[in-house]
Order: C-alpha cells, then structure tokens, then sequence
C-alpha cells in the first residue's frame, strides 16, 4: 500500500528541522498529522515557514515530541498490517525526515519499505496531469500544511493514473483477462 506524506521544516538550508508531517493512506481512509514540540526554536524558523507554514499549525493533540512521533506513527504504518510504501514529491526534503524519525536502533517500521515511491516524471503515467491535479486540489486545500500537501499528492497520483509499474500490471491484469475471456 502506498503512504503519501509531505513534511513542513524550518528551512531549505543546510538543518532544516522537522516543524510537522502529515500523511494519507492511497485509499484516502486513514490519514496521521503531528506538529512537533522539541525539534525546533522559533529562532530556527526562516523568513519562509513563519509566513507559510507557522500559521497554518493546529496545536492541540497534533503537538507531540519527537520520541512520541517515532512510537505514534511506527505503530500507525504497522496498524496496515502489509507492506507499506512511502510516496513523496521531494526526495531530497521529504525522505531525511522519515530517516530522522526513525533513525534510533530499533524504530523502523518492519512493514515500511526502505525506499520511497518518488512522485515524478519519472515515474508516474502521467505528470502533467498529476501536476494540474495537485493545484486543483489547493483550490479547497492549505498549500504547505502537511497534511493538505500529502492529501494534494494523492489526488495528483489518482488523477495521473498512478506510477508506471502499477499502470504496466493493471495492463497486464486486464490482458490476461481479456485472454481468458477469449479462451473460455
């Protein structure tokens, strides 16, 4: 099962600090967000997230340290009881912070994959549209909340048709159908 999931952080410089995370499950059905209270400073926080990012953070359960985020969503990805992908836009952004999560002896989820799904050009059947399909959905969503952010990705991967491979088994699926169709 595929996982989308977006991080806000402090800056683009050389430490970014994890500020939030959100995740969304591919059927849409189960979703994580959590805000952290011990990652940063205010004084970490460039000019960018204080204006974008900082003011679209919700507070209340959502605040956790980074030792209940580890615990919160290890046990939330290995609720799915299958393997479990990750799927990002930003490779270089997104998936340090997973690694950072997860990063003391014994935390990584054994139903996570090693490796995200990286939503490009690359690999999706079709980006432009995955792209026009991510600014539609900022029409009802907060661009730059996390959880929005992996929310937007998903529709994007929907309406793209998903990933190549996935599109190359669903083809493969449906002619091995058609071939059984035709031989009964």
């Amino acid at each position: 099962m595929l996982i989308f999931f977006d991080t806000e952080f402090t800056e683009l410089g050389i430490d970014p600090k994890l500020i939030s995370i959100g995740l969304i499950s591919e059927d849409g059905g189960h979703t994580f967000y959590a805000e952290l209270l011990d990652s940063y400073r205010l004084a970490d926080v460039g000019d960018f997230a204080r204006q974008e990012v900082l003011p679209q953070l919700e507070g209340g359960n959502a605040l956790m340290t980074m030792s209940d985020l580890a615990l919160r969503l290890g046990n939330w990805l290995k609720s799915f009881e299958q393997p479990v992908q990750l799927a990002t836009d930003s490779l270089a952004w997104d998936w340090p912070r997973i690694q950072e999560i997860f990063s003391s002896k014994w935390t990584w989820p054994e139903n996570l994959a090693g490796r995200p799904l990286l939503l490009t050009v690359n690999c999706l059947n079709d980006y432009d549209r995955f792209v026009e399909a991510v600014e539609e959905a900022f029409r009802d969503l907060r661009r730059h909340h996390s959880l929005d952010d992996a929310k937007a990705n998903r529709l994007g991967w929907i309406a793209a048709g998903g990933d190549i491979e996935q599109g190359t088994r669903l083809a493969l699926a449906q002619a091995h159908r058609k071939l059984t169709q035709t031989l009964r």
